[in-house]
């Protein structure tokens, strides 16, 4: 601009007006509830890790049967998908060990039945799922017939992350279990619904 103004007008700023920043949308207990119950086949299964892991969906595509593991309960995550090819995770801390609970555990036997490897969610051509299908797809359409506002993958890590944060979960612990570097992530991940913040007024109340 300072090349087409006139030359007393040189130094002048321009000061830019700043964008209001939307809050990203995040799935509570509840609407992921509604959406692994509504939810059939693999998919099921996909939703119900998203929100127990909080992984990102190119970790889940990512991971093969032998990734889990069953005697110590947890899901070692060693790779990731890019553009249809297995990558390494995005960053060293994403190369992580993520604990999973019995029920969620539960449903990954009864999907994995006999195979000992392979990837762990294929598609019905037997090809790795992707992230923008399944949004446009299963996700976004489900969340429509619910009744629910629209989210995507990601919405079920930001609610994973929130209801460990809202639950007194150490911050290190959260941020290793999602394979952030630092903690100013993981606060930008950190929501607290109207519902949980009038609980927490109502606790900290002074009692007269």
């Amino acid at each position: 601009m300072r090349l087409v103004l006139p030359e007393q007008s040189k130094t002048w700023s321009v000061k830019l007006p700043s964008l209001i920043q939307k809050e990203q949308r995040y799935f509570t207990p509840e609407e992921a509830q509604q959406i692994v119950d509504a939810a059939e086949g693999i998919y099921k299964v996909l939703f119900a890790l998203m929100f127990a892991a909080g992984m990102r969906i190119s970790e889940l595509t990512g991971l093969h049967v032998e990734d889990v593991n069953f005697k110590e309960s947890i899901i070692h995550i060693r790779r990731s998908m890019f553009i249809h090819k297995e990558v390494t995770p995005k960053a060293d801390a994403g190369r992580r060990n993520v604990d999973i609970d019995s029920a969620t555990l539960d449903m990954l036997k009864k999907l994995i039945g006999k195979r000992k490897d392979g990837r762990l969610f294929v598609s019905k051509k037997g090809t790795a799922l992707v992230g923008g299908n399944i949004n446009r797809e299963v996700l976004k359409p489900m969340c429509r017939k619910l009744g629910i506002p629209e989210g995507t993958t990601h919405a079920f890590r930001h609610g994973r992350i929130s209801v460990l944060v809202q639950n007194g979960v150490p911050g290190e612990l959260i941020k290793k279990s999602v394979g952030h570097t630092d903690l100013r992530t993981t606060a930008r991940y950190s929501h607290f619904p109207s519902e949980y913040r009038k609980e927490v007024v109502s606790k900290l109340a002074i009692k007269s």
